[in-house]
């Protein structure tokens, strides 16, 4: 694969979300950034609890305090249109799985470096230690600081 590309983790978007870090910025070192339905679904939730400062719990009973924030959901769909997807399927499923019994990694750990193993995505932006030892034990590029990023970009060209 020639174009540089790589997968964000949910803890990046977060950051992004809470003002510490333009993912605009990080987009522009990329060809493509990738994410999966586990990070969309965290960042979701995050900020769903941000927007309505309740706990799951109280959501799960009260669904017009999500309801009443339908403009702002939308929004978030439309600000994940920067990622491309990767589906996950029975053979990530698999392989995460083997990752969590070889890592030690909790499920969606293991199913977001599953996905970049499957798809042969080279590099990892997390700033979870958790996935040092496996990304290293598998081949990926744990990019852990924005301050790598630019390192990367410089190597290729």
């Amino acid at each position: 694969m020639d174009s540089l590309s790589a997968f964000v983790d949910t803890n990046v978007i977060l950051e992004h979300l809470e003002g510490n870090l333009d993912i605009l910025e990080v987009r522009e070192k990329f060809d493509v950034l990738y994410s999966n339905s586990i990070v969309f679904s965290e960042s979701l939730m995050v900020y769903l609890r941000a927007l309505t400062g309740e706990r799951p719990y109280t959501l799960k009973h009260k669904p017009k305090l999500i309801m009443a924030h339908r403009t702002e959901l939308e929004d978030f769909v439309k600000f994940f249109e920067i990622f491309r997807e990767l589906e996950i399927n029975r053979s990530i499923e698999m392989l995460a799985v083997e990752y969590m019994a070889k890592y030690g990694l909790l499920p969606n750990d293991a199913l977001i470096l599953a996905t970049c193993k499957f798809y042969g995505v080279t590099y990892l932006i997390s700033f979870d230690s958790d996935f040092a030892e496996a990304c290293s034990g598998e081949g990926i590029v744990l990019l852990s600081s924005l301050e790598e990023i630019p390192k990367i970009t410089k190597d290729r060209e």
